[in-house]
């Protein structure tokens, strides 16, 4: 078993604590994404794990061992880091090798490794070449074989695909993901790119501030985010979100969100709630010049926002993103590219009712549950 505890850790530099009893659990062969904005504690988190940051507080165990105060040769783990840190004086077999001589592995073993490792990497042919030869993609590859190679419990990456270019990023996620699966290596991947953290991980974990505030799979993260930072992070464009008033409780004890025809959820004792809908799960309806300003109820399209003025249209190739005013809150909606959309027009909104997510807007946390591991 390689698994992965980080239990109540914390780790102060001067006056700033990166991370603030931080626990994770990853599964073994799990593929775990640490995502947050600059600063917020993932890659302090991944150094503490891998041992090149002691801990000030808490427990790092790998494998069922607490690896807490041992160095990182003794953690059984690989890391490739944002810089690929191959050695120029080397070839590509020599760099991938290197692990593996520092371990004494014998030598018919090595050559074994390297060109299984070469091979599933697709640099088989570049084995005699030096990196000054390679291209930043191949050096990457070179990177990865090298840590894969000595065949760790867990591997540790740092940003690994940030310096390639947007279409190398594009075809090196596939792969990692392709070879990751087939190995069912235990990985921890930091990144700040959603797009990366969507597409790689088994679960995300989301981080602000040195604090994990929710764990989940890709889809309970983008679909129920805990609170309105992850919702606004994670998305592109992000999570719209809207201030709405809440009628008095009707004959039945359902309160109602003003102009919308949506039940707010029960029990919720504040005057005004925040209403939480993604682009691409609003419907927009084009209305006639003597459509009511208010929300409303039509039988074709369900509870909907209405008197939306349309300000800005964006044509994106497979669909157009719509920026519109409602009640003087802009929000973004995603329409087909042959609906007819101009500045000045006025629509109505129809959200898809399932994917509506309140928040309470004083404390910014979701109202009603969170899928995964919303953590306060």
């Amino acid at each position: 078993m390689a698994g992965i505890v980080v239990q109540e850790v914390e780790k102060t530099f001067g006056k700033v604590k990166a991370l603030d009893r931080v626990s994770l659990e990853v599964g073994d062969g799990e593929f775990v994404v640490l995502l947050g904005p600059s600063g917020c504690g993932k890659t302090t988190l991944l150094r503490v794990v891998a041992g090149l940051e002691e801990t000030d507080r808490g427990r790092v165990i790998i494998a069922e061992r607490d690896v807490t105060r041992l160095p990182p040769r003794q953690r059984g783990i690989a890391m490739v880091f944002q810089n690929y840190a191959v050695f120029p004086h080397m070839t590509v077999f020599e760099n991938v090798a290197f692990g593996l001589r520092m371990q004494r592995v014998p030598e018919p073993e090595i050559t074994r490794r390297v060109q299984r490792m070469a091979e599933l990497v697709h640099i088989g042919e570049l084995l005699d070449r030096f990196p000054a030869q390679l291209s930043g993609g191949q050096r990457q590859r070179v990177a990865m074989a090298r840590a894969l190679a000595v065949e760790p419990d867990v591997l540790l990456m740092d940003e690994p695909l940030s310096n390639l270019d947007a279409l190398l990023r594009l075809e090196m996620r596939a792969e990692l993901k392709k070879l990751l699966s087939e190995l069912e290596t235990t990985t921890i991947y930091v990144t700040h790119d959603q797009v990366e953290a969507l597409s790689l991980a088994d679960r995300i974990a989301v981080m602000e501030a040195g604090r994990i505030v929710q764990v989940g799979t890709p889809m309970q993260i983008y679909h129920e985010p805990a609170n309105t930072f992850v919702g606004r992070f994670i998305g592109s464009p992000p999570m719209n979100f809207l201030l709405v008033r809440l009628t008095p409780p009707g004959p039945d004890g359902v309160r109602q969100a003003e102009d919308t025809g949506l039940a707010a959820p029960a029990g919720f004792a504040s005057d005004e709630i925040l209403l939480g809908i993604r682009p691409e799960d609003l419907e927009v309806v084009q209305t006639g010049p003597g459509t009511a300003a208010g929300g409303g109820e039509s039988p074709e399209t369900g509870p909907r926002l209405a008197g939306c003025r349309v300000s800005v249209v964006e044509p994106l190739g497979s669909h157009q993103l719509v920026t519109v005013e409602w009640k003087g809150q802009p929000l973004k909606v995603t329409a087909p590219v042959d609906m007819h959309l101009a500045p000045g027009d006025t629509v109505g909104l129809a959200p898809k009712t399932a994917r509506v997510r309140w928040m309470d807007p004083v404390s910014g946390n979701a109202v009603g549950g969170a899928a995964g591991n919303a953590v306060a």
